[in-house]
């Protein structure tokens, strides 16, 4: 595909040596063409800043900038922010990579559509399992046009997609003066995307699955319980406040605010967290959001029928 727009690729880095090349090759095979790579290393210690340094001086559009650790991704998020140039950004992790056509689709959406953000489908698999995405996406090929509460109430509730800053393009000029917020450690996408959709007026989705989430062990998702994941429930806060006069947004981030607390409840009970204080918030928080999960119609069935586990969870 031939276009003289050119898009930035953000991608923030961390001890990614096994992951990195796969990640980078799927941006550089990308049909849209006109890719500005940057590339943030947040001071990592294994072979990562070796292997990102070859491929800046074996191709012109990467440009990489070393950090001092700072072991925080927002933190590094923000920093690729204030490098962006062009007039449209998407984010990358580290360890993740995309189908051929990804970019392109999602830029052809935002131009046909005249949409400030368009996104995508992701596929959730391990990183040792290869998946072939070519039949499902010829299959399932349906554009979704929303408007700005459409979109909120879906991304809150995570059922067409969630609120994750990759699988979405985006217009810089939405970003104003929104950054992650360093303090939140858990769902800290779903603050910054809160925000930037504030800004937006018009978003374009495919159902096509056509970014390869990986989920490997020791992520974040992944590790052990640890209290700073329970900074995803201040995110949840900060946005129930915003939408408090807005019913439908209400529901929503209520209900989802006790769907979070019901998997890091899970969380303490799998890795043996013995904080009775934690546990008996996230206890509070799951039974006060019971009314609004019953009420959430854009739930996934899996999520409505959250309530009826209660007497488990009394166990936890």
């Amino acid at each position: 595909m031939k276009t003289n727009e050119t898009i930035d690729v953000l991608i923030p880095v961390y001890n990614a040596e096994k992951y990195i090349e796969k990640c980078l090759n799927s941006i550089l095979n990308q049909t849209y063409k006109n890719l500005r790579v940057v590339i943030a290393d947040d001071g990592s210690t294994d072979k990562t800043a070796k292997i990102i340094s070859f491929y800046q001086k074996t191709y012109q559009n990467i440009e990489v900038y070393s950090k001092n650790n700072e072991n925080n991704i927002s933190a590094t998020r923000n920093f690729l922010l204030t490098k962006i140039k062009s007039n449209l950004f998407t984010f990358f992790d580290a360890d993740d990579y995309a189908e051929p056509t990804y970019i392109e689709v999602l830029y052809n959406l935002i131009k046909n559509y005249n949409a400030d953000i368009s996104l995508c489908n992701k596929c959730r698999h391990s990183e040792n399992k290869k998946i072939n995405l070519s039949k499902y996406n010829k299959l399932h090929n349906k554009i979704s046009f929303m408007n700005k509460q459409e979109c909120l109430a879906e991304m809150i509730s995570s059922k067409l997609f969630n609120g994750t800053v990759y699988a979405k393009l985006m217009k810089t000029s939405l970003i104003g003066e929104n950054k992650f917020d360093t303090n939140i450690h858990y769902g800290e996408d779903l603050d910054f995307c809160f925000k930037i959709m504030q800004n937006a007026n018009s978003f374009v989705m495919s159902e096509q699955k056509l970014y390869h989430y990986i989920i490997r062990k020791n992520s974040i998702v992944t590790s052990k319980f640890k209290t700073s994941k329970l900074t995803c429930l201040d995110c949840y806060d900060k946005i129930i406040n915003l939408v408090k006069d807005n019913e439908e947004l209400y529901i929503c981030a209520r209900s989802m605010q006790g769907l979070i607390a019901i998997e890091l409840l899970y969380y303490t009970w799998r890795d043996k967290f013995k904080n009775k204080e934690i546990k008996n918030k996230l206890k509070t928080i799951i039974k006060n959001s019971f009314p609004y999960i019953k009420k959430n119609k854009r739930l996934l069935k899996i999520n409505r029928g959250a309530p009826y586990v209660w007497w488990i969870i009394k166990f936890m």
